[in-house]
């Protein structure tokens, strides 16, 4: 009898073997137990987006690290305004230790930091500077349009855009200068591009090297060391951050056209951002191994800007809770995308068709995030306020072919099962 019990032991032990070497690198399951068959992995592309919207008004009025100032008149037209509220009424004498007063002045020049880089235009243009000081309300910008006329103009400089190097001196009138300092006043400047299609991409860094400055000699003697003073302005009742905004800024006589329906924009000038929530199943965003996530994007062709010009676009990731409700809140709390991983894309404003963003990063964050976070992503263009290329997107306001829609693979998440 021993054979056959043998026999029976070894076949059961072979059949136990048998079933729990099935699979066994398909399963989430301790190697002691039997694992379920392996879960594949599933693509899905839909509609998640339930908000969307473009808001206009970038870069914020003074945080702007340049400054546009064009004359293309089918496109883009803008003028600037530099304020500088504290004139240096007194100097030191070369060899003496006793202030003088300034009486005569000499070599009075805006002196204008440019980014050189992007497209300027080779045709020659006039640069001219009027005095734009006024009691009236000077923040209103029909009131500034208003003062530039022949009688305040107070320098011109001509000079082609594509030719200039990194800096440009604008010269101004000295009578004008000395009466200002005469009577203890202050020097408000307005320019603009005239004559041929142009533009300057002027620095504008207000606490920083590189902003632009009013230079003058305190004498006709050119042995005095130039004085130089720097933008800043005094608004009544103010906080900081508006007299720094209106220090040095920015008028749009021409701009581009809103969005209008069924339509998304990044970009253009004054910038507009796109802000997306998305409505993505928690079994997902939360339970899953995302490996591939995109959001496509229907593309409408610009005619506004630079349109054969590739532009880069950069990923937001909003950090506000559900809580907040007004958008341009939203956008001021969002982190810069790249530190999750989020692609930046380049596109060509004149093109048309689906696009692709490779939103993987975004995705794989949404688990870490807390559950009141909404899902979303928003958009900004590279030099955002300092070049005119803008993007337009279909919305999910449009046909269902065109609108927003996000394409996910992921590997939902395995069960444990006994044997």
């Amino acid at each position: 009898m021993r054979a056959p019990l043998l026999v029976l032991a070894l076949g059961a032990t072979s059949v136990a073997a048998a079933a729990c070497t099935e699979n066994l690198d398909g399963g989430a399951g301790c190697p002691s137990l039997c694992p379920e068959e392996s879960e594949r992995f599933r693509d899905t592309t839909f509609e998640a987006s339930e908000i969307d919207s473009s808001l206009a008004g970038y870069p914020t009025l003074g945080l702007s690290n340049n400054l546009l100032l064009a004359n293309r008149p089918d496109t883009l037209v803008t003028r600037a305004i530099l304020r500088f509220d504290v004139l240096t009424t007194s100097f030191l004498p070369n060899g003496t230790g006793t202030l003088d007063s300034i009486t005569t002045v000499d070599s009075v020049f805006l002196k204008l930091p440019l980014d050189s880089t992007g497209r300027r235009g080779g045709n020659p243009v006039t640069l001219e500077a009027y005095d734009v000081d006024t009691t009236a309300s000077d923040t209103v910008p029909a009131v500034l349009r208003s003062l530039f006329r022949p009688d305040r103009r107070i320098g011109t400089l001509t000079l082609t855009p594509s030719s200039t190097g990194d800096t440009i001196r604008v010269p101004l009138s000295r009578t004008f200068m000395q009466a200002r300092i005469a009577a203890k006043s202050r020097v408000r400047v307005g320019l603009r591009l005239t004559g041929s299609s142009g533009q300057l991409r002027l620095r504008a860094f207000t606490l920083g090297f590189g902003a632009p400055t009013l230079q003058f000699d305190p004498a006709s003697d050119t042995t005095y060391r130039p004085i130089t003073l720097t933008t800043q302005t005094t608004l009544s009742g103010a906080e900081n951050e508006v007299n720094l905004a209106y220090s040095l800024y920015a008028l749009t006589d021409i701009g581009s056209p809103p969005p209008g329906p069924n339509t998304l924009v990044v970009g253009g000038y004054p910038a507009y951002r796109t802000y997306m929530r998305f409505n993505v199943p928690r079994r997902i965003s939360d339970s899953s191994t995302i490996v591939r996530a995109d959001l496509l994007l229907t593309q409408q062709r610009s005619r506004f800007g630079n349109v054969r010009d590739s532009v880069a676009v950069f990923p937001l990731v909003p950090t506000a809770t559900a809580d907040v409700s007004d958008l341009r809140r939203i956008l001021d709390l969002t982190a810069e995308g790249t530190l999750l991983g989020v692609d930046t894309t380049r596109f060509v404003p004149g093109d048309s068709g689906v696009r692709s963003l490779n939103v993987l990063g975004l995705a794989r964050s949404w688990r870490l995030q807390a559950p009141t976070v909404p899902r979303g992503l928003a958009l900004r263009i590279a030099l955002e306020g300092a070049q005119p290329a803008e993007l337009r997107f279909f919305s999910r306001t449009a046909a269902p072919a065109l609108r927003p829609k996000l394409r996910i693979t992921y590997l939902p998440k395995s069960e444990f099962v006994l044997p």
